[in-house]
């Protein structure tokens, strides 16, 4: 294997392990604060904030670790191509669980996990290729 392919590997690699790690805890952020509304609010809503404090976390993560920049700082329009993103995950988030609790009403959990499975491969495509595009980790 050729030394460049290597280091692309090795990079593609460590960028991946990062984006797992920032969105497991997003991820768990996301879980823990739905759980904890879920008594209080209708389900649907519990998982709308808590996506909204996972995207938080996400951004934060993903800018500062996986794709940072060497000079540290953002390009202009970073945050808002990661709003858009965001604004697509949590919208398909809130359709899937809208057409899952009319499924299984009685589990919003699970329903929730399926969701957060189904849309991570995709979230993860637009984050690598468009928002994050061209930063360096």
């Amino acid at each position: 294997m050729s030394q460049l392919l290597e280091t692309l590997l090795k990079h593609h690699r460590k960028q991946l392990s990062r984006y797992a790690l920032v969105g497991a805890l997003a991820t768990l952020s996301h879980y823990a604060l739905f759980l904890a509304l879920i008594p209080s609010l209708p389900a649907l809503l519990a998982s709308l904030l808590g996506a909204g404090l996972g995207t938080w976390i996400s951004y934060q993560g993903n800018n500062r670790w996986t794709f940072s920049r060497a000079n540290g700082d953002a390009r202009a329009n970073q945050a808002l191509r990661f709003c858009m993103s965001a604004a697509g995950y949590n919208l398909g988030n809130a359709l899937l669980m809208l057409l899952l609790l009319r499924l299984e009403p009685d589990s919003p959990l699970l329903m929730q996990v399926l969701s957060t499975l189904c849309l991570t491969l995709v979230s993860y495509w637009i984050n690598r290729t468009w928002t994050f595009k061209n930063e360096l980790a």
